[in-house]
């Protein structure tokens, strides 16, 4: 995720260097966008890594003992369970892109 942002600071400087005025603000806009979504995903990243729900997601099917979260371009599946006192609690939680896993976490 560092390297990204890396290269997202690079394309600025580029952009702010070789570029006209028109182009410019259209690659600007382009490269902030760009980056407020990489901020977006590494924040829900680091909260599935850290065994907690995800922010910036929207609950769109509920099952017992399962709900699964819409985000922008990635989903998140959270496993829910009961402990000794009846209450209830995450058993796993797992993100995938493009179908494809991501980050998670397991009791």
């Amino acid at each position: 995720m560092i390297g990204i942002f890396i290269l997202l600071i690079i394309a600025m400087l580029l952009v702010a260097k070789f570029c006209k005025k028109t182009l410019k603000i259209i690659l600007s806009i382009l490269i902030i966008l760009a980056t407020l979504y990489c901020v977006i995903l590494s924040i829900d990243i680091n909260r599935v890594e850290s065994f907690k729900e995800p922010i910036f997601n929207i609950s769109w099917y509920e099952e017992t003992g399962l709900i699964e979260y819409n985000g922008l371009g990635y989903k998140t599946i959270v496993k829910y369970g009961y402990n000794d006192n009846n209450e209830k609690k995450i058993t796993s939680i797992e993100m995938y892109m493009f179908d494809k896993f991501i980050a998670g976490s397991v009791e």
